[in-house]
């Protein structure tokens, strides 16, 4: 079972990676449900895997083999340092989609503006 959950980071690993490069590259960007979606149900396979290891074994962490247990070091300090720039780009993609918002309500404001009309004191 931990071979499984070993597997199951190192797939989420490089999923995140995936992601980061598409998100940094200038273009369309259709795989990105796509990915999406598939990091979602990696995190929930983990999360359920980690659950079901905590109650077999409480103490599994610490009965681990030192082979596995340093496997299994790797892949989460892997992606430690994957998340972390998966979590940078996003959220600058996310401030940039923001910005484009922003500019796009306020050009409406701008045009909307100068359709406006007011009578004025002699009948304009």
């Amino acid at each position: 079972m931990i071979d499984e959950l070993i597997d199951t980071v190192r797939s989420l690993n490089a999923l995140m990676r995936e992601e980061t490069d598409i998100l940094k590259a200038v273009g369309t960007r259709g795989e990105i449900e796509a990915l999406a979606a598939a990091k979602l149900r990696l995190t929930a396979s983990l999360e359920t895997q980690m659950v079901a290891l905590g109650r077999i074994d409480g103490a599994w962490r610490e009965t681990l083999e030192p082979e596995p247990r340093a496997a299994l070091a790797d892949a989460l300090e892997e992606m430690q340092t994957v998340s972390a720039e998966n979590a940078r780009v996003l959220m600058r993609q996310i401030e940039i989609s923001r910005d484009m918002m922003d500019a796009i309500a306020l050009e409406a404001k701008r045009l909307s503006g100068t359709r406006q009309q007011t009578y004025g004191a002699s009948g304009g």
